[in-house]
């Protein structure tokens, strides 16, 4: 008659420390993925980064990174990133053919750590 419902959470410890975060917002090119390391397309929107010589128009390389997505974003709707901010390196969703040490000196740049 009644039927129990289960459900599961796996919490993602993302911040490292006490650094400020400062978000941005801007206009998801495809669907991108919650703690994705992001650049902005040829067309000004918000992408995933790719390895240099990858698909793209023009190709995102790991040294144009921007930020990391706070949330997941559906292609054409709002995504929110990390400007700023301390973050543990396991959290973060690496596209396919990148790796922490191809984006973590890039990152330092702009002011998000990893460790």
């Amino acid at each position: 008659m009644y039927e129990i419902e289960t459900r599961s959470h796996e919490p993602v410890n993302l911040f490292a420390g006490d650094f400020p975060t400062v978000t941005e917002e801007g206009v998801a090119g495809a669907a991108i993925a919650e703690r994705t390391p992001v650049t902005k397309d040829s067309n000004g929107k918000i992408v995933a980064v790719a390895p240099a010589g990858a698909g793209g128009t023009p190709p995102a390389t790991t040294g144009d990174v921007i930020g990391i997505t706070a949330a997941t974003a559906e292609k054409d709707g709002p995504v929110v990133y990390y400007l700023t901010g301390e973050f543990f390196a396991d959290a973060i969703n690496l596209p396919e053919g990148i790796e922490i040490a191809d984006i973590k000196d890039p990152l330092r740049k702009i002011s998000i750590f990893l460790r």
